[in-house]
């Protein structure tokens, strides 16, 4: 029963990592082409800046790290999250001088400590996500930015190993989140940027014949060049 359940969630991993890579593959298209679209149809205002009825684009890329909140609803299981690193491709548009719509890719990878309270067992789980969220950007005194939106969590890997075999903890991580941002410009085209995502469900964990679901929030801090 246990190996037919192994398989099971391998196939169900292997088909669902392959549907996100087909969407964050037709986004990036959609980016590209929404850009170069938008430079096209507009391109007195993308070359002023300062048009407030026209319309301009934005191409950003950050890195930065990220932490999660893990509370499992379990007393039997133990969730101790590490610091992790995450990096995104950024769309924007940007309408007059303060208001956008910004969408990005974002990959994101960490790493959990999993234990059991009733025995002295402990695994490392290595986590893997991608992320796309849909934001409502404010420009502020042209140092500042707002962000806030919802954020879909379209790839979600967990997996641990035992003896050489690799096991599925199930998905750390809701599909549907709400994500909040604040940006601050440095110096040029550098910006400081923090985002709180909050989850919009729960996720379903196994581990060593132990289910629970969790739930789970992150901060995520770093830089971003604005071009």
């Amino acid at each position: 029963m246990g190996d037919i359940r192994a398989v099971c969630s391998r196939l169900y991993v292997m088909i669902r990592e392959r549907i996100a890579r087909n969407i964050v593959v037709l986004l990036l298209g959609v980016m590209l082409l929404g850009g170069i679209s938008a430079s096209a149809q507009c391109p007195v205002s993308v070359a002023a800046g300062g048009n407030r009825n026209g319309v301009k684009t934005e191409m950003n890329i950050g890195v930065g790290g990220v932490y999660t909140m893990l509370q499992p609803h379990s007393t039997d299981v133990v969730l101790k999250p590490n610091l992790g690193y995450h990096g995104n491709v950024q769309l924007a548009l940007v309408f007059g001088k303060t208001v956008g719509i910004q969408t990005e890719v974002c990959y994101s990878g960490s790493s959990v400590d999993v234990s059991l309270t009733n025995m002295d067992f402990k695994r490392t789980v290595r986590t893997s996500t991608i992320d796309i969220p849909v934001f409502l950007s404010l420009r502020l005194l042209n140092i500042v930015r707002l962000n806030v939106g919802p954020q879909f969590t379209v790839m979600n890997r967990a997996e641990y190993s035992i003896e050489g075999e690799t096991y599925f903890l199930g998905p750390l991580y809701p599909t549907y989140n709400l994500a909040a941002g604040l940006g601050i410009k440095l110096l040029g085209n550098l910006m400081l940027e923090a985002r709180y995502v909050y989850p919009l469900g729960v996720g379903t964990n196994q581990f060593m014949g132990h289910e629970f679901e969790t739930t789970s929030s992150r901060i995520t801090a770093g830089l971003t060049l604005v071009f």
